[in-house]
């Protein structure tokens, strides 16, 4: 069994559990930050919410991952401290 589909029933599972509709699960496999950036696209969104690391100076606090995010995205960026 790959990472990927486990992965992706582990989310299947989390959605059924928390009753989110299907068509609000994306799971596209790829760089984390062109992926969100063009799932963002596709779907016109308004915010994407991310988690940071949040430890001290712009790429610690954000990680590679937030920093990628936040550059050419069109829509609004909430980064949250985990």
């Amino acid at each position: 069994m790959t990472y990927v589909y486990k992965a992706k029933q582990n989310l299947k599972s989390l959605r059924k559990n928390s009753k989110i509709p299907e068509t609000q699960i994306f799971s596209p496999v790829g760089n984390p930050s062109d992926e969100i950036h063009n799932t963002a696209n596709d779907i016109e969104a308004d915010l994407i919410v991310i988690g940071t690391h949040g430890r001290s100076g712009l790429k610690l606090l954000l990680g590679s991952t937030a920093n990628g995010v936040l550059h050419g995205v069109k829509c609004d960026v909430l980064a949250v401290k985990v």
